[in-house]
């Protein structure tokens, strides 16, 4: 049975046991086992504390495992397809494939999804699962990915199901399923430790309140407002439901996570002053969660700033092309020295574009070999470098130049008269700046370019 089908028909996905997690359960059963329990149920005997130490460790990996697995049933219901369950030295992490009811795993995120349930620039010409992260959280996490057997994606279907915000909905159905499990157990494992009686069952019941209490605690940090936790994706749920705007719902989550991320801050300096040095697990939260978000304004003010823009309108020309069986010595006599540019084209026998060659590449072949070594010795193949038509959107093309950086900007290409590519322009680093910078000219992003201050 494939994963597909497993999934759609209700079994369980796939789990995958990373080595990790032998290091976490061990960590676990000497904190209690060493720690916890000789010190809460004095003069039991060492097996009995490493017996409880054990227990509470599958007891915890099992919350978060049982998490996943509801985070799953939760993604099929939604219309995500379930690729599988990872477990490993953090917990557990459900990774799913974004595609409607109808669909399945060609659907809306036939695309691809980046962790701000924006669609995935240069998706369309990935072909392995190579999506951004979405995190929920300390315990758990899932990864949002291409569907491993996708076929091409309807170009009218993606689009309006993206904009729908069906992805925003489905991720919190996911995180609202795994929030319930993690708080449900743990409240439960609380209760019954609390309530047991002394003497046999005492240190089963420290048991119970020390693992209950760590999912408790998980579900708290999951629950955090950030644009990679489960908090923040029932924040965008919420505001997108009320507003029906995807920008406004990402803002609002930056925004929740900014202020979070201060609290939490405050919070952990006080508590070293008053608790001790364990307030300093709520500052490195708050910190983790300030930079997420800091960071997510960013990118949104980015996208502002390049909305509307394609790759015709900011590209620098091509320079001239260089003939792969050229020797670097021509090539850098009669083509790269006076163009004065970083990047050129190799043309292959046929006239196709073979790939690109860098200037510092060219220029770091020893002077007794440039007259016998051919360009594509140092030619970058096409195939490792980002690509983008003129009409792409420029706001597409940094995540496929982090994707395919070899050639340090993305390779703008056309077909020509014979079917085959050719080199246009480029989009790089200073083109981006320019674009950036003159969005205020253009009245675009006006307000969103504009960096938040200190607490916003």
């Amino acid at each position: 049975m494939t994963t597909h089908d497993a999934t759609r028909r209700g079994g369980f996905p796939p789990i995958t046991v990373r080595p990790g997690l032998a290091v976490s359960v061990a960590v676990v059963t000497v904190l209690l086992a060493a720690l916890t329990l000789p010190a809460t149920v004095p003069d039991r005997p060492g097996f009995a504390y490493l017996s409880g130490g054990l227990i509470g460790a599958g007891l915890l990996v099992g919350i978060l495992l049982g998490a996943d697995l509801m985070r799953a049933r939760a993604a099929r219901r939604a219309g995500l397809t379930v690729v599988g369950i990872t477990v490993g030295a953090f917990g557990s992490r459900l990774t799913v494939a974004l595609g409607d009811r109808d669909r399945g795993s060609a659907g809306m995120a036939g695309a691809g999804m980046t962790h701000s349930g924006r669609p995935a620039a240069g998706s369309a010409e990935r072909s392995g699962p190579a999506g951004s992260p979405t995190t929920f959280g300390a315990g758990g996490g899932v990864d949002v990915v291409l569907p491993p057997a996708a076929g091409p994606r309807d170009p009218a279907a993606g689009p309006r199901d993206l904009e729908s915000g069906a992805d925003v909905r489905a991720e919190a159905q996911v995180a609202r399923a795994g929030l319930a499990v993690t708080t449900l157990a743990g409240a439960m494992l609380v209760t019954l430790g609390a309530l047991a009686p002394a003497g046999t069952l005492a240190l089963a019941g420290q048991v119970a309140i020390w693992v209950g209490t760590f999912a408790l605690l998980v579900t708290f940090i999951d629950a955090l407002p950030s644009p990679r936790s489960s908090g923040g994706r029932l924040i965008a749920a919420r505001v997108l439901r009320r507003t029906g705007s995807r920008e406004r719902a990402e803002q609002a989550v930056a925004r929740a996570g900014v202020i979070s991320g201060w609290s939490l801050i405050a919070v952990g300096a006080a508590g070293v002053f008053l608790v001790g040095f364990v307030g300093l697990w709520a500052v490195l939260l708050g910190w983790l969660a300030l930079g997420a978000s800091r960071l997510a304004q960013s990118q949104q003010r980015t996208n502002a700033a390049l909305e509307g823009l394609v790759a015709r309108d900011v590209m620098s020309p091509a320079p001239p092309t260089l003939s792969s069986w050229s020797t670097v010595d021509d090539a850098l006599d009669d083509v790269v020295l006076p163009a004065r540019r970083a990047v050129f084209g190799v043309e292959d026998f046929d006239g196709s574009l073979a790939g690109v060659a860098l200037l510092r590449d060219l220029a770091a072949v020893p002077m007794d070999d440039r007259g016998l070594a051919r360009v594509n010795r140092v030619c970058v193949p096409l195939s490792m470098v980002a690509t983008a038509a003129p009409d792409d959107a420029v706001a597409d093309l940094p995540a496929r130049l982090l994707e395919r950086p070899a050639a340090g900007c993305v390779v703008v290409v056309e077909p020509g008269a014979d079917g085959s590519l050719r080199m246009v322009g480029t989009v790089g680093p200073v083109e981006l700046s320019q674009a950036i910078e003159t969005a205020p000219l253009r009245g675009r992003g006006a307000g969103a370019v504009r960096p938040g201050n200190l607490w916003r």
